[in-house]
């Protein structure tokens, strides 16, 4: 495997760049279910931002003699925002992420971790698995990132602006039970 990237000449190391990186969320920023189609993903919005899980151990006291030993407890996963591009489609992944769990039409909320039918045979689930990809300079993997029980938190559509021709943009906060490095290549 080639080594392409910024580092010591003559060193195995790879510094990763910032720029080089894919987030999938199915059906939200990649459609994976579609196989070998031309036109897979071109209903799902690009990520433009985002980050690495960001993780917290709380801390336990043990009472000993005239101290306090601390030590790690549970882990606290930090939520992830990412930026998407917001693009032009038949109909918005994100809106179409929530409808999976609230329906603001009938007021009506889904609890977590349930599979719903409705009665169109429609079957709604919003708990899914992300992956953060790293790649170097090749394309190679170097890093892979799996967030598990993964589910939109929160949804911010931005405002608009008659005096900025910038690019529109969602950013969206996603939940999620734990992430794992599932493969780092060297």
């Amino acid at each position: 495997m080639a080594k392409m990237g910024i580092g010591p000449l003559g060193s195995n190391g790879l510094c990763k760049r910032k720029f080089r990186w894919l987030f999938t969320i199915p059906e939200v920023t990649t459609d994976e279910s579609s196989g070998n189609d031309p036109e897979a993903g071109l209903d799902t919005l690009p990520p433009e931002k985002s980050a690495r899980p960001n993780l917290e151990f709380k801390s336990m006291s043990v009472k000993h003699l005239n101290e306090d030993v601390y030590y790690p407890a549970k882990p606290d996963w930090k939520p992830v925002t990412l930026t998407l591009y917001d693009m032009s489609l038949n109909s918005h992944p994100v809106f179409e992420w929530i409808k999976k769990f609230y329906q603001p039409k009938e007021g009506a909320m889904f609890p977590p971790n349930v599979v719903h039918t409705s009665s169109t045979g429609q079957t709604r689930k919003f708990i899914k698995e992300a992956t953060l990809t790293m790649h170097n300079g090749c394309g190679d993997l170097v890093e892979r990132w799996i967030w598990e029980d993964a589910w939109l938190q929160s949804a911010n559509f931005q405002t608009l602006d008659m005096s900025d021709s910038g690019i529109v943009t969602c950013d969206i906060t996603m939940r999620y039970a734990r992430a794992y490095v599932d493969e780092i290549v060297g």
